[in-house]
């Protein structure tokens, strides 16, 4: 249970990042800046995914 507590505070803490970013992706108009915060995206999303595996697994076949 503890452990399951600690993945969830992770994954707020990757929701924070990516909402930072889209922030961020969204108040700029240099493409590579953008380009790059969107791979930043992704890769927290990804991060995410891998702590619960599962519920990506749901989401992806919906």
């Amino acid at each position: 249970m503890i452990q399951e507590a600690r993945m969830c505070d992770l994954c707020r803490e990757l929701d924070y990042k990516i909402e930072a970013c889209r922030r961020l992706e969204n108040s700029t108009n240099d493409e590579l800046t953008r380009e790059a915060v969107a791979d930043l995206i992704r890769e927290y999303e990804e991060d995410k995914a891998k702590l619960h595996p599962n519920q990506s697994g749901e989401a992806s076949r919906s």
